[in-house]
């Protein structure tokens, strides 16, 4: 499934209010819609159920706004997916694990993840509290509610820990899945009695993907294993069904002589050996993450960028390989990108079948399985090489696609530290640091009298 909005750039009438400070200076729900046409829209005709359709389509637009810059292209930054080829320096200090609470690189991202939260969560006040007739079981309260669950996975994932609305409460990762999963639940219930199957598969994947987080792992079994096989829920960029949309911003770092990122040594054809190497091809045998085989320089100058193409969670991935004669996907400003599919949700299941320690011989068939998808042989392994084994392979089938800081955070909390450490593939830029996640930002300090600034 696409999605079931069109044209979620209506953004340009109704906007939340605020920038980064946003939750703090709103005082109720009514409070976070301003109008920034006010001959088209007054503030009053926000409760108007004619408006349904804009609200929701604001809470697409919000999504779209953060999930390929944001939470795919800014929240890898520190992972060991991408090199950044940007000049700017807070995004190399991103890239080298040096993230800081007052720069922009911190209250942008807070600012986006927050956008789509409350926007989502006032849209299903609103509907619940009479907007449409029949709220709880109207398949656009259980879309929205879909959405804000999404929207706080990718608050715990991305943030190392976050407030809400204008409470001085903080709250810290764990906090936050439940939160999402409670939302989740409640789409599910309401996709269920609005008899929409899509959304139930949407909420379904959401809540094995928070379970899994929070160690949940019978639940994180049952709800991935009823996602139907044939499920895909895009988020949609600008093309002919969408031309209102942003393009993907994907193509925008790809493209251009000013082009910024290039695939990390640990994703590299041929494994990090082969860091600074060219001609590749006969490496470049994995269709999941292809990339150019040779590297050049970009927007810095400086970093070896080894261009990406397309991989699985992008609409235009073809499956063609370097190393057969075939010409994998370029990135295109057209490109939907997947938020959740069967396939996420089957790597969740195997997941927590893993960290329950039982039946490891399905486990190994599964990343037998996936291996023969990167034309990789098969291996037999059992115990902690079985379970790095299967985190490589989520790594390849998942890639560039929004998931690999949450993993590295929910396998640290674990007691495995797979973050990126010591020597940076780019020399001149010394050790790594050691962040793993975004902190709350200066701007919100200070607009938020509630939370004592650190330090």
């Amino acid at each position: 499934m696409k999605k079931m909005i069109n044209n979620p750039r209506n953004l340009n009438i109704i906007l939340l209010c605020g920038c980064i400070s946003f939750i703090s200076s709103c005082d109720s729900l009514d409070d976070l819609l301003v109008v920034s046409n006010p001959s088209e829209l007054q503030e009053s005709t926000i409760d108007d159920p004619a408006l349904t359709p804009t609200l929701i389509n604001s809470i697409e637009g919000a999504m779209v706004d953060a999930y390929d810059y944001r939470i795919i292209w800014m929240g890898s930054m520190f992972t060991d997916q991408q090199i950044t080829g940007v000049n700017w320096e807070q995004t190399a200090r991103l890239n080298q694990r040096i993230v800081n609470y007052d720069e922009s690189t911190s209250s942008g991202m807070f600012a986006e993840l927050h956008d789509l939260t409350v926007m989502a969560d006032m849209v299903v006040e609103k509907l619940k509290a009479g907007l449409i007739p029949n709220a709880s079981s109207d398949a656009r309260t259980a879309y929205a509610q879909a959405y804000a669950g999404y929207g706080y996975i990718f608050l715990a994932d991305i943030l190392c820990e976050t407030n809400l609305k204008v409470q001085g409460t903080v709250y810290q990762p764990i906090e936050i899945y439940e939160m999402a999963k409670d939302r989740l639940k409640d789409a599910l219930t309401i996709a269920s009695s609005a008899g929409d199957d899509d959304i139930q598969n949407l909420a379904r994947v959401g809540l094995a993907r928070a379970n899994l987080n929070l160690g949940n792992y019978s639940e994180v079994i049952s709800n991935a294993g009823a996602v139907s096989p044939d499920f895909k829920w895009w988020v949609q960029y600008a093309g002919e069904d969408n031309p209102d949309a942003p393009g993907n911003n994907m193509w925008t770092s790809i493209s251009g002589q000013n082009h910024r990122i290039g695939v990390h040594s640990t994703f590299l054809a041929g494994g990090p050996d082969n860091w600074l190497e060219t001609d590749l091809e006969p490496f470049l045998t994995d269709p999941r993450v292809q990339h150019w085989p040779y590297w050049r320089q970009g927007h810095n100058a400086l970093s070896p960028l080894y261009t990406p193409y397309q991989g699985l969670r992008y609409s235009g991935y073809n499956g063609e390989t370097i190393a057969d004669g075939g010409q994998p996907a370029e990135y295109e400003r057209t490109d939907d990108i997947l938020l959740a599919d069967f396939l996420s949700a089957t790597h969740d299941y195997w997941e927590a079948i893993d960290e329950q320690g039982s039946d490891q011989a399905g486990v190994l068939a599964f990343v037998n399985e996936r291996r023969l998808v990167g034309n990789q042989e098969a291996v037999d392994l059992s115990g902690t090489d079985l379970t790095m084994e299967l985190r490589m392979q989520r790594g390849k089938d998942l890639f560039l696609g929004g998931f690999r800081l949450g993993d590295l955070r929910r396998w640290l909390r674990g007691g495995t530290d797979m973050f990126p450490s010591g020597a940076h593939p780019i020399a001149e830029w010394g050790e790594y640091g050691d962040a793993t996640c975004f902190p709350i930002p200066l701007p919100e300090y200070d607009g938020n009298t509630n939370l004592s600034k650190p330090g």
